[in-house]
C-alpha cells in the first residue's frame, strides 16, 4: 500500500494518480484482495473488522508496542505512530514532567522551537484524519450490508445500529483531539472527493457545534452499559456525555459543561472507586488490575490494554529494561498539599524551603506517594536509586529519569513479570468519573454558583478517597479561592493521565508555567534542586501546534497557525 504524508490531499487523491504509482484505488477499494466497494460492505464480519480498525488509533497510556497493521492502510504511517499516541509520556509536554523516552522526541515543543515539520504534530494530524476518513466511509456504506436482526438486542439496540453510533462517536472524538491541539480545523463529515481536496479550516463555533452534534446523535443509539465488563473500551451514553462536558469545558462554555456532567451523574451508573479490602489504598489500586477485578464503577471509557507495558515504560533500566518514559518535575511535587490541607504557600519561608528541598510523601497528600517514586525508595520489589554514578539508573542516563523521580501509577510488583510482554490486560482510563465530578465543580465555580452544595460534596468525595480532609470552607469560599483549589485538585488527582496540557492551555497559564527552568529532586551532595532544562513558551504561538508543513504546501486553502 502506498503511503501519503499530506492527509487531506491524500484523502482525495485521484484514482489515475494512484494507478500511476502502481497502487490500488483506495477511494474505491479497501481490501488487499481487490474486493470492490459494492462487495466489500455486504458482510457483517467486515463491518466488525472496520469498527475495530476505527477504534485502533484511540490513545493509549504508555507506549504499548501494538502493531499498526490494523490501521496502517489508512494512516499511511511507518509503524511508529503509536509513539506519539501515549497520554502518559505526553505529560512531559506540560509542567508536570519531562519526556525522556528514547522513542519520543518532544524537546523542540517544550523549548519553544518546534516548527511545522515536527514529527509529533504531523503524526497526530495524519493519524487522526486518516481514521476520520475510515469512519466516514463506514457511515456512508454500512447500510449496504445484509444483516439479520439480533433476536435479543442489548438494551434494545441492534448491533449494527450500535456500531454506527460508536463510529460516529469515534469520529467526533478524533475531531475533538485535533481541535484541542491545532485550534479550528477542517471538518470532515464525509469521504472527501477529488474536487474537495483543498479543504478550509472551519470556524471555532462550527467545529464545536459539529463535535457536540455528533456526540449527541451517537448517544441516542448507545447503551448505558457496555455489554460485558471487558468492553469498557466501547463508547456508551456516559462516554458521549462525559466528552460533551470535556468539549464545553475546553471552550469555556460553563453552562453546557456543567449540564453534560450532570447527565453523566444522572445515569446513576458511575462512582468513585473504593477498594473493598484496603480502602486506604483505593486511589492507588484504582489504576491497577485489582480495580477491574472488583468491577470498578469509575471507568467511563478505556483504551483496551492501554497500559499493558506500564512497568517497562515507566521503570528505570535496571528493572526489566525500563525506559522511564516521563520524569515528574519538582513543580508537580510542590503542588501537593500537606496532610492537613495546607499548601506550601501557606507555610513560613523556612518551612516552605524545607519541603521544597526535602519533600517526603509521609507528611503530604497521600496521592503524592501513590503517584511518584522518590529517589532511593523501595517499590515493587526494587530500589529506585538515581544517584549512583555509572549505574544504568543514574540520573540523566539513557532511559533513566531526568529528574530523580519516576511515575508510580500503574506500576506494581504483580505486573512486573508482564512488563515486556503483551500478556497484561491492564487498560488505560481515557475518561473516569473523577474527571466528570471535577468538570462539574469547575463549571459551577466559573458560573459563580458558590451556593451549589455539590461543589464541596464532589471535592470532598475525591479528596476523602485519597485520605485527605474535607475542604476548609472557611478558607475556600470565594470564586477565586475555589478556582485555585479545583485547578490544583485536577492537577493532583489526574497527574500523568493526559489532562494537564489541555488544562494549562484552556486556562491560558502555559506562558507562566512553561517558561523558565525545570527542576528535579535535590541531589544528596548538592544544596539546590537538580537542574534539568530551560523551557520557553510563546503565548502568541505555542497554545496550538503547527499545521503540518506538507498540508500547508499541498492545500492552497490551508492557513498555518500564527508564528509557524
Amino acid at each position: 500500500m502506498k503511503t501519503y504524508t499530506n492527509l487531506l490531499k491524500w484523502m482525495a487523491v485521484a484514482a489515475a494518480a494512484l494507478m500511476l504509482c502502481a497502487c490500488q484505488d483506495f477511494l474505491t477499494r479497501d481490501a488487499e484482495n481487490q474486493t470492490t466497494e459494492e462487495a466489500w460492505w455486504y458482510n457483517k464480519s467486515i463491518l466488525n473488522t472496520v469498527v475495530n480498525q476505527c477504534y485502533a488509533p484511540m490513545p493509549g497510556g504508555t507506549l504499548t508496542g501494538s502493531s499498526s497493521v490494523t490501521y496502517a492502510r489508512d494512516a499511511s504511517q511507518t509503524g511508529n505512530e503509536y509513539y506519539y499516541n501515549c497520554k502518559v509520556e505526553n505529560e512531559g509536554l506540560s509542567d508536570n514532567g519531562v519526556t525522556v523516552a528514547n522513542y519520543i522526541s518532544n524537546s523542540a515543543i517544550t523549548y519553544g522551537t518546534a516548527q511545522s515539520t515536527h514529527t509529533h504534530p504531523t503524526t497526530i494530524w495524519t493519524m487522526r484524519y486518516a481514521t476520520i476518513r475510515r469512519c466516514s466511509r463506514y457511515l456512508e456504506n454500512w447500510h449496504k450490508a445484509i444483516i439479520y436482526p439480533d433476536t435479543t438486542p442489548w438494551e434494545g439496540i441492534q448491533t449494527v445500529d450500535r456500531w454506527e453510533a460508536e463510529i460516529r462517536a469515534l469520529r467526533a472524538y478524533y475531531h475533538l483531539e485535533l481541535f484541542m491541539n491545532f485550534g479550528p480545523i477542517p471538518i470532515v463529515d464525509h469521504v472527501i472527493t477529488v474536487g474537495e481536496k483543498d479543504l478550509k479550516r472551519n470556524t471555532k463555533e462550527e467545529v464545536v457545534k459539529f463535535i457536540a452534534d455528533e456526540f449527541e446523535l451517537a448517544s441516542k443509539n448507545l447503551p448505558v452499559n457496555a455489554q460485558t465488563s471487558e468492553e469498557r473500551w466501547r463508547w456508551t451514553k456516559g462516554a458521549c456525555y462525559a466528552y460533551l462536558s470535556y468539549l464545553y469545558l475546553f471552550v469555556g462554555d460553563w453552562t453546557n459543561a456543567k449540564y453534560w456532567a450532570e447527565q453523566v451523574i444522572g445515569l446513576n451508573k458511575y462512582d468513585i472507586y473504593v477498594s473493598p479490602t484496603n480502602p486506604a489504598e483505593s486511589y492507588s489500586e484504582q489504576f491497577l488490575q485489582a480495580a477491574y477485578t472488583n468491577n470498578t464503577k469509575e471507568s467511563i471509557l478505556t483504551r483496551d490494554r492501554g497500559m499493558h507495558q506500564a512497568c517497562m515504560r515507566l521503570a528505570p533500566p535496571s528493572i526489566r529494561n525500563g525506559t522511564s518514559g516521563v520524569s515528574p518535575s519538582a513543580a508537580l511535587i510542590d503542588a501537593y498539599e500537606l496532610k492537613d490541607g495546607r499548601t506550601l504557600d501557606e507555610l513560613t519561608d523556612t518551612e516552605r524551603q524545607h519541603y521544597h528541598l526535602y519533600p517526603t510523601p509521609a507528611d503530604r497528600d497521600p496521592r503524592l506517594g501513590m503517584t511518584i517514586v522518590f529517589p532511593g525508595e523501595s517499590h515493587a520489589g526494587y530500589t529506585w536509586n538515581p544517584w549512583v554514578a555509572g549505574n544504568t539508573d543514574y540520573i540523566g542516563s539513557r532511559n533513566s529519569t531526568a529528574t530523580g523521580y519516576w511515575v508510580k501509577k500503574w506500576v506494581n510488583q504483580a505486573d512486573m513479570s508482564l512488563a515486556s510482554t503483551t500478556s497484561s490486560t491492564l487498560p488505560f482510563q481515557l475518561m473516569r468519573y473523577s474527571v466528570v465530578l471535577l468538570n462539574y465543580v469547575e463549571a459551577a465555580v466559573e458560573l459563580n454558583q458558590l451556593s451549589d452544595p455539590n461543589i464541596y460534596l464532589f471535592l470532598n468525595k475525591i479528596r476523602n478517597r485519597a485520605g485527605m480532609p474535607d475542604v476548609d470552607e472557611s478558607k475556600y469560599n470565594t470564586q477565586a479561592s475555589l478556582r485555585e483549589l479545583v485547578r490544583r485538585e485536577r492537577r493532583i488527582e489526574l497527574a500523568f493521565e493526559g489532562h494537564r496540557l489541555i488544562d494549562i492551555r484552556r486556562w491560558r497559564i502555559a506562558e507562566e508555567v512553561m517558561n523558565g527552568p525545570l527542576y528535579g529532586a535535590k541531589r544528596p551532595d548538592a544544596e539546590e534542586l537538580y537542574y534539568v532544562e530551560e523551557r520557553r513558551f510563546n503565548p502568541d504561538r505555542d497554545y496550538v501546534w503547527p499545521i503540518p508543513n506538507t498540508e500547508v504546501q499541498n492545500n492552497s486553502n490551508m492557513e498555518q497557525n500564527p508564528g509557524y
